[in-house]
C-alpha cells in the first residue's frame, strides 16, 4: 500500500498565505526564504502539508507543494489500503485541499493531476507479514538486528523500529510491529472505526516500509505519478526487499512458552535448545524449577530434549519472501479501505 508522499501538483493559484522561513547572514541581508507549511485536515484529523511553490512572474504561484499519507487522509488509517499512487493522490485533493482552500484548477490541471501527470518527490511503500503472535513480531525485528544488514550495513534501531539506510538521501527501509504501533496513543486507530476489528488485524503483524526518495527515483525513472504503476509499486517493494541479507534463522515462539510465568520462561526455553540445565543453575533451582514444570505443563527437564521442533525454525528471509497479509473480507464490507484497493493482490477489484 501507499503510505506517505511528496508531490508537486500543477496549479495555478493565488498564493496560500502561510508565513516564511527567513535566513539572514551575519551582515543582516537575506539570504533566502522560503514559505511556511500550512495544514489541511483529512479524515478523522490525519494532516496534509502544503505549501505554495513557483511563479509566473505574475504574483502567482505555479505548484502546490504537497506532503502527506493519503491512505491515512482517506481511510482514516493506514493498517491496509491501496496501491494506486495517483487514485490517492486525487481524491485527497478534490476531496479536503480544493474545498478547504477554495482552489479552483482548470480543466486541464485537474486533467493532469487525475492522470499523474506531475512531478513525484518521494512515496512510501509498505506491506505487512503475518507471524503467529506479536511476541515473534517482535523477536523476528531482535533476531534481524543481528543478523541481517544491506549495502547500507548493519541495521539501527528506535523505539522498537529497525532501520536499514535511515539517513540516506536515495532509499531506505524499516520494519516493526504494527500492533505495537497503534497501541501507541500517537498511533491508535480512530474512535469511529476502533474496536471493529482493525485492531485484533494488526495485532501479529510485522510491517515492512520502502521509503523512496527523489533520487532513487530519478534513478529508476520515476519523474512523476503516473511512471508508478500499481504492478510497479509492488515490484519495487520486493526489489528493495531482497537486497537484505538475512539468511541467519529465527526461532518463533509457542504457545506453551507464551502461557508460562516469566521464572520458567528461560528455563524452558533452555532445556528445549537441548542444554544439560544442571550445568547452568544451581541445585536448588533447577529441583524446583523441574517440579513445577512437571506439575504445571508435563515436563520433565531432566530428560535432555533433542532440539528445538524443527517448525519452530524458520529462516528470517522466509518471512518476508511470503504474500503479504491479505486485507480481510470484512475491511471491504466496512468500507475501511479506499475504493481503488483490489483485495488479495489483484484478484478482485472492488468499487
Amino acid at each position: 500500500m501507499i503510505d506517505f508522499a511528496r508531490v508537486h501538483l500543477p496549479l495555478l493559484h493565488l498564493p496560500i498565505r502561510s508565513g516564511e522561513v527567513v535566513s539572514i547572514g551575519i551582515d543582516g541581508e537575506v539570504e533566502w526564504c522560503s514559505p511556511k507549511l500550512i495544514q489541511v485536515v483529512g479524515s478523522d484529523d490525519s494532516r496534509i502539508f502544503i505549501k505554495s511553490v513557483g511563479g509566473n512572474g505574475e504574483g502567482m504561484a505555479t505548484e502546490l507543494w504537497c506532503h502527506f499519507n493519503p491512505s491515512k487522509v482517506l481511510q482514516g488509517h493506514n493498517v491496509f489500503g491501496s496501491d494506486d499512487f495517483v487514485a490517492l493522490i486525487y481524491n485527497s485533493f478534490i476531496k479536503f485541499i480544493m474545498p478547504q482552500f477554495d482552489l479552483k484548477p482548470t480543466i486541464e490541471e485537474m486533467f493532469l493531476i487525475k492522470s499523474g501527470d506531475y512531478p513525484i518527490c518521494m512515496v512510501d511503500i509498505n506491506y505487512s507479514f503475518e507471524l503467529p503472535s506479536r511476541a515473534d513480531v517482535r523477536a523476528f525485528i531482535r533476531a534481524a538486528e543481528y543478523k541481517s544488514k544491506t549495502r547500507h550495513g548493519r541495521p539501527s534501531t528506535k523505539g522498537g523500529t529497525l532501520y536499514y539506510g535511515k539517513t540516506s538521501e536515495r532509499w531506505a527501509l524499516k520494519m516493526y510491529s504494527k500492533g505495537d504501533e497503534i497501541s501507541r496513543a500517537k498511533g491508535k486507530i480512530p474512535s469511529r472505526i476502533a474496536n471493529i476489528g482493525i485492531e485484533q488485524w494488526a495485532d501479529n503483524k510485522l510491517r515492512v516500509e520502502l521509503r523512496l526518495h527523489k533520487k532513487e527515483l530519478t534513478k529508476l525513472d520515476i519523474p512523476k505519478a503516473k511512471d508508478l504503476s500499481i504492478d510497479r509499486v509492488r515490484a519495487l517493494f520486493n526489489e528493495y526487499v531482497r537486497r537484505i541479507d538475512m539468511s541467519e534463522q529465527i526461532m518463533l515462539t509457542d504457545e506453551t512458552m507464551m502461557n508460562m510465568p516469566n521464572k520458567l520462561r528461560s528455563t524452558y526455553t533452555l532445556w528445549k535448545e537441548g542444554h544439560d540445565l544442571r550445568n547452568l543453575m544451581s541445585r536448588t533451582t533447577h529441583h524446583r524449577h523441574r517440579k513445577e514444570l512437571y506439575n504445571a505443563y508435563g515436563i520433565n527437564i531432566d530428560l535432555r530434549s533433542e532440539s528445538i521442533k524443527a517448525s519452530n525454525v524458520v529462516p528470517l528471509i522466509r518471512i518476508l519472501e511470503a504474500k503479504p497479509a491479505e486485507i480481510p473480507l470484512w475491511a471491504y464490507e466496512k468500507g475501511l479501505v479506499h475504493h481503488s484497493t483490489p483485495d488479495c493482490w489483484g484478484l478482485r477489484n472492488v468499487s
